[in-house]
């Protein structure tokens, strides 16, 4: 069900990414506001089985093929709004595969991720009730979940046939052929949904969402409410249980398994049913010039599929973790946002983030050094919704950010409405003045908009590293970086006393106002504003001293007193995101140029 590029009209694959955008707001939402960190390691592995699970096609015979789709699975496992996010991720690795377009990730993510998703949850749990009263608790869920995963393939099939129905040459047959080769493919789904589903039953009920929902109503029958909805995502199991144990084992044997499949020619090489409906039976011409994946240049072959194969398992895993693992720190140790420094920095004792600040201060940098040598238009559009996308999936508190940002807005404007009447050769617009008239080119707006989004994307980058970090860990990571102990000290005092200095001035001014003081008009409220802010700066002197002298006797001087905060092992995945991000930057805009120029 992967549709590739140039398939769909454009104005369908605006509305389903625009609906499938606020499907991931709404699940990263819900999914922060109520994650147990417990549940990281196996969402993780889920997300690693499902995309496996999607490389190796299955036969139809003899025209067609399949693959498990997993949506039912993912949302009977571990509710809809995680098992959302859960495709999300795997669609999105898939796309930088070639595995369906990238203009059209929208509409694959609404059709398997959204409509699939929150069908197969619906369906589970209604067939999960019906049965668990006729048997038990786990052969109920079994039921369940292979006949949702059936009809939830067969629902899905002909809603994307309804879709292609906006493609010349799609038409009725073709969408009665395409749901019923869905039908055989139902059954393949089916199967190795309840399969992969027996396995999490036997090691663990608990972690299976149907169940445990079930389970936490029985335990809250007679009781109190109060505490129905904690610890309701919470598997339980052993708390000496090593989760990186069968984080590893599973990831060995998911790759093993795959290869296996793939070196004795199990996997079909024939069309799924989706490109057998519609490029065989329709007979529409497939689309050119759309995205071919990362890596088209090194060649076919199973040693590749392999290759590739395993390091889109392992892609898929980390990122799983990490999107997780922020889920569970924003749920429980959320750091609120402070007002009292002069950049966004976060109150807590440990940043949430799953990287070191000092990565994140060079990952910023070299995204900075990206943006920076863009000189496309779209493509900085399309950057800086990558970082907007991507600080809203890290939980970044864009309101500060932003609000932060936007203080910046005259430089940002100063080149927009400048330098249109510096630069460029297309008249776009003649003022008359007495001396003559004055120009302004097209050529020089484009760069002055590309000037300023350089500038704001910047600005966001850094300021929502920044967010993610206290004040201390910040300056802990420039003393890993090797920077002067004196411009740390500085840094410090800044950011810490010039907000004091601004809300001791707002003080004064207020005091004054409340006992009646006329601050007068013209140069008389000039000198009163001058005579406020010199007793702030004379009081501020006077105070610094103080306080100097009493860090002095504390042993400030004799060495920073803030240590380094060092480097994580989680570090290492920061080269891998950027080096995507750049190859996605290099094959992206080709294609989306391509689709927006037709």
């Amino acid at each position: 069900m992967h549709v590739p590029d140039g398939i769909v009209p454009l104005w369908l694959q605006i509305i389903l990414f625009v609906a499938s955008g606020l499907a991931i707001a709404a699940s990263i939402r819900i999914v922060n506001r109520r994650f147990d960190d417990r549940l990281v390691p196996y969402m993780g592995v889920l997300a690693a089985v499902i995309f496996a699970a999607q490389l190796v096609n299955f036969p139809i015979p003899p025209f067609s093929s399949g693959h498990l789709v997993g949506s039912t699975l993912l949302a009977v496992m571990v509710g809809p709004w995680v098992a959302t996010l859960i495709m999300a991720l795997v669609l999105f690795v898939q796309a930088l595969y070639g595995d369906g377009g990238i203009l059209t990730l929208g509409l694959n993510f609404f059709n398997m991720g959204v409509f699939s998703v929150f069908l197969g949850y619906g369906l589970g749990l209604l067939l999960y009730r019906g049965a668990s009263r006729l048997m038990g608790k786990k052969k109920a869920v079994l039921l369940s979940a292979g006949v949702a995963s059936f009809i939830v393939t067969v629902s899905a099939a002909f809603v994307l046939g309804i879709q292609l129905l906006t493609v010349v040459g799609f038409g009725q047959t073709a969408l009665v052929a395409i749901t019923s080769v869905h039908v055989l493919i139902g059954i393949g789904e089916a199967l190795l949904t309840t399969l992969i589903l027996l396995y999490f039953v036997k090691a663990n009920p608990s972690l299976v969402s149907l169940i445990r929902e079930d389970d936490s109503r029985e335990s809250a029958y007679g009781q109190s409410q109060t505490s129905a909805d904690e610890d309701v995502d919470a598997p339980s199991y052993p708390e000496h249980e090593k989760p990186l144990r069968p984080l590893v084992a599973t990831a060995i044997v998911t790759i093993a398994l795959v290869s296996l499949v793939i070196l004795t020619g199990l996997a079909s090489g024939n069309p799924d049913g989706f490109e057998w409906a519609l490029f065989v039976f329709a007979g529409v011409p497939e689309a050119e010039g759309g995205f071919p994946g990362l890596w088209l240049t090194i060649g076919e072959g199973p040693v590749v599929d392999i290759v590739t194969g395993s390091i889109g398992i392992l892609a898929v895993l980390g990122l799983g973790i990490l999107v997780f693992r922020r889920a569970s720190q924003e749920s429980h140790n959320a750091s609120p946002q402070t007002g009292k420094f002069l950049l966004p920095f976060a109150e807590g004792k440990r940043s949430p983030a799953p990287f070191s600040p000092a990565g994140m201060i060079i990952a910023a940098i070299v995204l900075a050094v990206i943006v920076t040598i863009q000189t496309s238009l779209l493509m900085l559009l399309i950057l800086l919704a990558m970082i907007l996308g991507t600080g809203t999936m890290s939980g970044t508190r864009w309101r500060r950010v932003i609000s932060l940002a936007t203080k910046f807005e005259l430089i940002i404007l100063f080149w927009l409405v400048l330098e249109p009447f510096l630069y460029g050769s297309t008249v776009m617009l003649t003022l008359h003045f007495p001396w003559g008239p004055v120009y302004a080119y097209w050529e020089g707006l484009m760069l002055g908009l590309a000037i300023g989004l350089r500038m704001f994307a910047i600005l966001l980058v850094f300021l929502a590293t920044l967010s993610h970090m206290t004040l201390s860990e910040f300056i802990g990571a420039l003393k890993t970086l090797r920077v002067p102990t004196a411009i740390l000290g500085s840094l410090l005092v800044m950011f810490r006393y010039v907000p004091l200095f601004i809300e001791e001035r707002s003080r004064m001014q207020e005091a004054q106002l409340l006992r009646g003081y006329d601050r007068g008009k013209g140069l008389a409220r000039l000198r009163s504003t001058g005579y406020l802010v010199g007793t702030t700066i004379d009081r501020a002197f006077d105070r610094s001293a103080r306080v100097y002298e009493s860090m002095t006797l504390r042993g400030f001087g004799k060495g920073m007193m803030i240590s380094s905060v060092g480097f994580r092992r989680s570090d290492s995945l920061l080269p891998v995101l950027l080096f995507s991000l750049v190859m996605a930057i290099v094959f992206l805009l080709p294609p989306i140029m391509e689709a927006i120029l037709l």
